[in-house]
């Protein structure tokens, strides 16, 4: 009795040393008053909550009660949503982007809507004003002309460096992307949208060998907003016989592991995709 005693006392004087107080939580552990209760995982239509990586706590936002490892993941999600709509135009230029609304279509909170708006501002796709909200970014043909001017400089220069850094396995996936794409030219009826992102995954597989993760980033987003103008022009298809040949010269450089004539090739390419 006189040992039970004591050790009820000792941990009385520890929640005393601690300024808390223990409580029973409806699953039956214990935490302390003032504790911060777990956060639970909000499932939204449409959009999961990815889980941190393998191996890694997700690092928790200080003292806020947020995984901001979910929480980016759900910008990017809500972001990438957003970007494929203003892509194939089901989002119109100029169009108003609403944030309440916005957030209740796609059934998510007004933060990460908040923060995905802003990194689509970052990538040209949407202009966020302070106390106007958001709205798609106009097209015009200076953009279109700027965008391709660079997109075409950033993509021949990242075919240079992948032309010492690409592997054999790399290369030979390089080209099974685009014996698809020669497929899906030959078909009688042409999906137009699923040959304009075999198109985009080969070009951005390019630029992603490099090994140079800043600058595929620039293209990566460069080429998001060139396949707007691709969506209302239809470029793709305007030369698609030609473009595949190119492809062809291009992969062959690669073989040769020939830096200058497949910066200029890809250049060329661009160039010619930009008209």
């Amino acid at each position: 009795m006189a040992q039970r005693a004591a050790e009820r006392d000792a941990g009385h004087a520890e929640g005393r040393l601690a300024g808390t107080q223990a409580v029973r939580t409806p699953g039956g552990s214990a935490r302390h008053a003032g504790e911060p209760r777990a956060s639970r995982a909000v499932q939204h239509p449409g959009i999961q909550a990815a889980d941190p990586p393998a191996g890694r706590t997700g690092e928790r936002g200080a003292d806020l009660g947020f995984d901001a490892e979910t929480v980016k993941t759900l910008r990017d999600r809500i972001a990438d949503r957003i970007r494929e709509s203003i892509i194939d135009g089901r989002i119109t230029p100029g169009e108003r982007l609403v944030e309440p609304d916005l957030a209740r279509r796609l059934g998510v909170s007004r933060t990460p809507l908040r923060e995905a708006l802003l990194l689509l501002d970052s990538e040209g796709f949407v202009r966020v004003t302070p106390r106007r909200g958001a709205e798609v970014s106009p097209l015009s043909r200076s953009d279109a002309n700027d965008t391709y001017e660079v997109k075409g400089l950033l993509e021949s220069f990242a075919a240079r460096l992948a032309c010492t850094r690409i592997t054999d396995e790399e290369l030979s996936h390089l080209r099974a992307l685009h014996d698809r794409m020669c497929r899906l030219a030959a078909a009688r009826s042409k999906d137009v949208r699923t040959l304009l992102q075999a198109n985009a995954e080969f070009h951005q597989y390019l630029s992603d060998a490099s090994g140079n993760e800043k600058l595929a980033g620039y293209i990566r987003a460069l080429r998001g907003q060139a396949l707007r103008y691709n969506y209302i022009y239809m470029s793709v298809l305007s030369h698609l016989a030609t473009s595949m040949k190119e492809h062809e010269r291009i992969l062959a450089a690669l073989q040769k592991r020939d830096g200058p004539t497949v910066e200029r090739l890809v250049r060329a390419h661009g160039d010619a995709a930009g008209k």
